[in-house]
C-alpha cells in the first residue's frame, strides 16, 4: 500500500504549510498531496478551502486578495513547534523545500486544482510553467474535482500524469471514459463499484472526510484505515492525514562523529569519565541521537559499552552557584543504560544523548582501535530544520520593532552578550537562532561577547570544540565579531590542568597577538577598545596587566580629538562592583588613565560596559557610568552578586530562558539604550 501525506502532516500541524511538508518528508511516504488556486494579482499560492476563514487568522476569498494581502495572515499556530510566523505558502516556496525532496527520496507530488468552484483561467499554464521551472515533471500527479482542468491540461502536455477526482469511485471511472487519465482518486466510503479490479487496471488512490481524519488543530479520533482490507478490495494508495500511523521514519547512515580517548572509561554509577587501562577508549565528547535512531556494529574484534543521557536538566544547575563537573545538562540514566560489553544493534527508543566505551573482545590485543567509521555505523532520522518557539518569535517581532523604532541613520547597533558558559544540552542552540535570526532584521555593525564561553573545566580539545561551536554561530550572523577573554576562558577553573596561555588564548578566541585591542568607527568618530582583564598565575588574579593600561593610555593619547571611547571588558574595574574579590589589580589605575582622558577637552568616555558578575547594574558613582551586563546562560541564583545589582528570574522553556541585548549607540554619542532580548528589561543609559 502506497501512503501519501494528505497536505502534508496535516493531524499534527497546520495543512498545507512548509512545517506540515516538512514533517512528511521524515517519514517513508510515497508522496505528498496539496492543493494551489491563484491570488488576485495571479500567483500560484498553496491552500485548500477557497476562504482563507477556516485555516487563518483572516476572512476572505483567496481569489479576491493579493499575494501581499495573503501574506499578512497568520495559520493558526502549530501547538507542537509554537510557529507563528507562518504564513500561506507559494507554490515556489513549497517546491524550494519538496525538489530536493523528490530528487533524493523519489517523493511524489500529487497538486490538486483547487477550481471546481473558481475556475481560475489559466491556471494549468501558470502551474505546467513552475513545475517545468523546478525541473520535477516525472515527479508530479496532477488531479481536480473539474473534469475539464484535467483534460486541458493534458492538451498542453501530454505525458503528464493526472488523477480524476470524484466523490465515488463509480463517477471517476464514467469521468475516466471522457477524459483518459493515469489514476482514479475516488473518495474511500464510496467504492461503490463490485470487483474494482475488473473496471480498471489503473491506480485507485482514496480520500477521506474531516470527520473521519480531522486536520489540525481538530483533536477528535482518527478513523485508522485497515490497509490490508483496503488491498484486498483493489484500492493501491491511501491520502492520509497521519502518514505516521502506517510508515516508519526514515533512517539515514551518517558518518560516526566520534573520537576515542585511549585510557577512558564510563563510570557506571555517575556517567562520568575516569580513567581505565590502555585498551579502555572511550567518547567523551556527547553524541545526541533522536528517537528511532540506530547503532550498528560491525566490529567483531571490540564491543562496546553505552551509556545513555536523558534530555532532563537538574534544577540546581540553574538555580545555584553550581558548575556540572562535565559541562554537561544532560542526566545520566543508570537505568537506560547499558554497561555490558555487546556487539548487537542497539535502538534508541527516546531522544537523548549517549557516549559509548569500547574495549577488545576475547584475546584480541590489537593495540590500536580502528576509526569510528570502522567499528560501526550509525542511522539516524534527518535533522529538522530549527523551529523557534512561539515565545521567541513573539520576542523577536517586539526586538527588532523597538531597534528599528529608535534607530537613526548614524547610530551603531551592537549585538552583546557576556556569560553563555556553553554546556551539552544548554540552552545555546535556542540563543544562536535567536540572535541571527534578529541580526538578519536589524543588521548589527558588529557581534560583542564579553566573555566566558564555556564553564573552562574540560580537557583543551573540548574546551575549544564548545567555544568554537558558540563563536561559529556568532560569525554566522556576517557581522563582525569581538571577544573580550573572560576568566574561565582560560581553561584554569578547579585546578584544570590543562589551562591557556595569554597567547593561545589571543590567537584562539581573537585571532590577534594581544588579549586586548581596539576597533575604530570613524564615521562616529567612535573608539572602541576591548580588554583583558584576568591572569589566573597572578596572586590578585582579576584585573588588568600594567602594560595593558599603559596601552590603554598610549592609544587614548593617540585618539584624535572630538572622538569618544567606549570600553568593554569581561571584570568590572572596581571591588567594590565584584563580589568575589577585595582587589581589583590595576583597576584604580586604569579608571584613572579614563576618567583623565574623560576630563579632557573634547574627548569622552561613554561608559564601561563589562559581563561576569552574572547580574544587571549601572554604577554611576564614577565620572561615566559602568554598566553590568546579565548573564546569557540559564542561570538564576540571587546570592554572590555585588550590592545594588539584580538578577532577573528565569525559566527554562520560557522567554526568560535568553538573555542578551542590543545595544543601540546614538550617532551623536548622547545615549546607549540597551534594547533586551529575553528576561529583563531595556535600560537607557545618558552619557
Amino acid at each position: 500500500m502506497e501512503i501519501w501525506a494528505h497536505r502534508g502532516c496535516s493531524y499534527r500541524y497546520p495543512e498545507n504549510t512548509i512545517s506540515s511538508f516538512r514533517a512528511a518528508c521524515e517519514y517513508e511516504i510515497t508522496g505528498i498531496e496539496f492543493d494551489v488556486q491563484l491570488s488576485r494579482d495571479g500567483e500560484l499560492v498553496v491552500i485548500h478551502d477557497e476562504k482563507v476563514d477556516r485555516t487563518t487568522n483572516g476572512t476572505g476569498n483567496v481569489c479576491d486578495m493579493t499575494l501581499d494581502e495573503l501574506k499578512q495572515l497568520r495559520m493558526i499556530p502549530n501547538k507542537n513547534t509554537g510557529l507563528l510566523y507562518e504564513t500561506i505558502p507559494t507554490l515556489r516556496e513549497v517546491l524550494s523545500v519538496l525538489a530536493p525532496e523528490c530528487r533524493e527520496k523519489g517523493i511524489l507530488l500529487n497538486i490538486e486544482l483547487k477550481n471546481s468552484v473558481v475556475r481560475y483561467e489559466g491556471m494549468e499554464q501558470k502551474l505546467l510553467a513552475v513545475i517545468h521551472e523546478f525541473g520535477l515533471e516525472r515527479f508530479v500527479i496532477y488531479s481536480s474535482f473539474n473534469p475539464e482542468s484535467v483534460r486541458l491540461l493534458k492538451q498542453l502536455e501530454p505525458e503528464v500524469k493526472t488523477g480524476i477526482l470524484a466523490a465515488s469511485l463509480k463517477h471517476c471511472l464514467e469521468i475516466n471514459r471522457e477524459i483518459e487519465a493515469d489514476a482514479l482518486h475516488p473518495y474511500i466510503h464510496q467504492l461503490d463499484v463490485p470487483d474494482i479490479r475488473q473496471h480498471t487496471v489503473l491506480p485507485i488512490r482514496v480520500w477521506n472526510l474531516r470527520k473521519n481524519e480531522p486536520f489540525f488543530p481538530e483533536e477528535s479520533a482518527i478513523e485508522k484505515y485497515n490497509l490490508e482490507e483496503l488491498e484486498q478490495e483493489g484500492i493501491t494508495d491511501v491520502f492520509t492525514n497521519c502518514p505516521e500511523n502506517y510508515v516508519k521514519k526514515r533512517l539515514y547512515r551518517t558518518e560516526p562523529d566520534m573520537i576515542f580517548t585511549a585510557g577512558k572509561r564510563i563510570n557506571e554509577e555517575n556517567g562520568f569519565a575516569e580513567s581505565a587501562d590502555a585498551e579502555s577508549f572511550a567518547t567523551l565528547l556527547f553524541s545526541k541521537a533522536e528517537a528511532g535512531s540506530r547503532l550498528h556494529w560491525k566490529s567483531t574484534e571490540y564491543g562496546y559499552q553505552i551509556y545513555i543521557y536523558t534530555l532532563e536538566t537538574e534544577e540546581r544547575l540553574i538555580y545555584t552557584y553550581c558548575y556540572q563537573e562535565e559541562e554537561n545538562w544532560a542526566s545520566y540514566s543508570r537505568e537506560k543504560s547499558v554497561p555490558a560489553l555487546s556487539r548487537e544493534d542497539y535502538t534508541f527508543g527516546e531522544s537523548c544523548y549517549f557516549r559509548l566505551v569500547v574495549q577488545p573482545v576475547g584475546d584480541n590485543r590489537r593495540g590500536g582501535l580502528p576509526g569510528a567509521s570502522e567499528l560501526l555505523e550509525f542511522f539516524a532520522p534527518r535533522e529538522r530544520a530549527y523551529v523557534s518557539p512561539s515565545y521567541f518569535q513573539a520576542e523577536l517581532m517586539l526586538t527588532a520593532e523597538t531597534v528599528k523604532d529608535i534607530r537613526k541613520a548614524d547610530d551603531l547597533v551592537f549585538i552583546l552578550l557576556s556569560d553563555s558558559h556553553y554546556v551539552n544540552n544548554g540552552t545555546w542552540e535556542d540563543t544562536a537562532y535567536n540572535i541571527l535570526e534578529l541580526s538578519g532584521q536589524v543588521g548589527p555593525d558588529a557581534v560583542i561577547h564579553l566573555g566566558d564561553l564555556t564553564d573552562g573545566m574540560l580537557p583543551i580539545a573540548l574546551t575549544k570544540e564548545y567555544a568554537g561551536r558558540v563563536l561559529h554561530s556568532l560569525k554566522q550572523t556576517g557581522a563582525p565579531v569581538y571577544v573580550c577573554l573572560g576568566n574561565h576562558d582560560s581553561n584554569y577553573f578547579r585546578n584544570n590542568p590543562e589551562k591557556m596561555t595569554e597567547t593561545e588564548m589571543s590567537g584562539f578566541y581573537l585571532e590577534r597577538e594581544k588579549p586586548y585591542y581596539y576597533v575604530d568607527y570613524p564615521r562616529q568618530k567612535l573608539r572602541v577598545l576591548f580588554l583583558y582583564s584576568f591572569d589566573y598565575r597572578e596572586k590578585v588574579r582579576y584585573g588588568f596587566p600594567k602594560e595593558e593600561v599603559e596601552w590603554v593610555e598610549s592609544t587614548l593619547a593617540q585618539t584624535e580629538d572630538g572622538w569618544s571611547v567606549l570600553v568593554f571588558s569581561h571584570v568590572p574595574p572596581l571591588p567594590e562592583i565584584h563580589y568575589w574579590s577585595d582587589e581589583i589589580r590595576n583597576g584604580e589605575e586604569l579608571m584613572r588613565v579614563l576618567e583623565a582622558y574623560h576630563a579632557g577637552e573634547g574627548h569622552t568616555v561613554l561608559g564601561y560596559i563589562h559581563g561576569h558578575n552574572h547580574a544587571e547594574q549601572i554604577y554611576t558613582e564614577r565620572a561615566f557610568p559602568i554598566v553590568s551586563v546579565g548573564c546569557n546562560k540559564l542561570e538564576d541564583f540571587k546570592d554572590k552578586k555585588p550590592e545594588g545589582s539584580l538578577t532577573f528570574d528565569r525559566k527554562r522553556h520560557t522567554v526568560t530562558q535568553d538573555l542578551w541585548d542590543v545595544l543601540v549607540v546614538s550617532g551623536d554619542k548622547q545615549r546607549m539604550s540597551f534594547i533586551r532580548f529575553g528576561a529583563g528589561e531595556d535600560r537607557i543609559v545618558e552619557c
